[in-house]
């Protein structure tokens, strides 16, 4: 019998709440992500209720056609939570009272100042042979489960429910076990763009992804944004060679519209470029209402940039705070590209920054009108080398106006930069 190379693991989530829509299976999207930057082929992914029967040929069926199978959820102390148990019968393994997990529990209730209820020991009952991962987070222990036959080793991987729980055990314990039964990974570069649609870039782009061999060419699309997975896989002491030129030829055909060739978001890339030029800015927002200035606030070490925000949801404030005035407002409505440019200017001199971005718009459902419809915003870049107003056009509800909203906001100041490198922004730069 061999240790089996492990190509392959299917995604198996144990979970009536789930199958009910009242949880979002963040998890998947996770260890999805995680097994292919790790090499591993990740062909069926399953959802089953509390159910020991259905999980139970859930289990057999992954492992009859995949080297692995991880299975989130199911390992709290009720009756309800079965996955070990179901995990130990596939693997005929017995469960066993595993002391260091018991005194785990114990050490988590006392740090509480709270007795360990009876119920709880139920989750330090391991498959025996089994490798029990400890659980930081929480009272929930995992495990790696050997499933044995005539002539490979199979693996059962137990992780807990909660988020945060589970994508820790995967770094700390399930990734360096994967990294240590594979013999390939794979070469994974993300391309980021905005300003253009899925279908179009996909049009752009439709002989690439019709001859991709090796390398594979996938498009992700989300609100406001479209983003390429190039993927590559490598047998170990293999180097990448495919990458690079479909890198140099998409920024050939698609250049304009891409702002980032990497993991980061738009916003993370502002904020360096912000760092970069030792530049500062501030938002002033109206149907955004706060949002540009939270998503932007989120970002780690973004202080050294964002000096702060107003939002001017009522004309007053526009007004009273952002000075805008009454003739504009008046003549031309909140909704306009002279507001939009008064706002901008009046935020920059209120919070003395390097620049200042404007957003005010229709984001319905009502507001709208023959002139000024839903999904008409116009956001406005002020800066010490001049100014600049673009309208915008946008389709879909009210949040997704505003989320896509706010990427323009992001995307017009990035473009500003980019713009005028030659152009002192600060007394700093001279």
């Amino acid at each position: 019998m061999t240790n089996t190379i492990i190509e392959t693991c299917e995604l198996l989530t144990c979970g009536t709440e789930i199958l009910m829509g009242q949880i979002v299976n963040t998890n998947a999207t996770f260890l999805a992500r995680q097994l292919t930057l790790l090499g591993i082929s990740s062909l069926y992914q399953t959802t089953v209720g509390d159910n020991p029967i259905r999980l139970e040929n859930a289990i057999r069926t992954a492992l009859g056609r995949s080297d692995s199978v991880i299975i989130t959820g199911g390992l709290g102390p009720t009756e309800d939570d079965i996955s070990m148990a179901v995990a130990a019968r596939v693997a005929n393994r017995p469960l066993e009272r595993h002391e260091p997990s018991v005194r785990a529990i114990q050490k988590y209730f006392s740090a509480l100042n709270r007795e360990t209820a009876e119920v709880n020991y139920k989750q330090a009952l391991m498959p025996v042979g089994a490798t029990v991962m400890p659980n930081h987070n929480g009272t929930a222990p995992g495990a790696i489960v050997p499933v044995e036959s005539a002539d490979r080793i199979q693996y059962i991987i137990l992780l807990p429910g909660p988020p945060l729980e589970n994508q820790l055990m995967f770094e700390e314990s399930v990734k360096p076990f994967f990294e240590a039964h594979s013999d390939a990974k794979f070469e994974t570069t993300f391309i980021r763009m905005i300003g253009i649609g899925e279908s179009n870039a996909v049009t752009v782009l439709a002989d690439l992804i019709e001859q991709q061999d090796h390398t594979t060419i996938a498009p992700y699309a989300s609100e406001g944004e479209v983003a390429f997975r190039l993927t590559q896989r490598l047998v170990h002491g293999e180097q990448p060679t495919g990458i690079e030129p479909l890198i140099k030829e998409i920024k050939r055909r698609l250049g304009k519209y891409i702002y980032e060739i990497g993991d980061r978001s738009l916003a993370v890339v502002l904020k360096d470029l912000l760092v970069k030029r030792g530049l500062t800015i501030s938002f002033a927002e109206s149907c955004t209402a706060g949002l540009v200035s939270a998503t932007f606030g989120d970002i780690p070490g973004v202080s050294e940039v964002f000096k702060g925000s107003i939002v001017s949801y009522a004309n007053s404030v526009k007004r009273d705070v952002l000075q805008v005035p009454e003739e504009i407002l008046s003549a031309h409505g909140a909704v306009s590209e002279e507001t939009a440019l008064a706002m901008a200017e009046g935020c920059r001199k209120l919070t003395g920054t390097d620049l200042a971005v404007s957003i005010t718009g229709v984001a319905g459902p009502e507001g709208g009108s023959k002139e000024k419809p839903v999904g008409l915003v116009y956001i406005g870049v002020a800066d010490r080398a001049g100014s600049r107003v673009k309208a915008f056009h946008f389709l879909g509800k009210r949040n997704k106006i505003r989320k896509i909203a706010a990427l323009n906001a992001f995307n017009m100041a990035r473009e500003r930069l980019l713009e005028v490198t030659t152009v002192p922004l600060s007394n700093d730069e001279e």
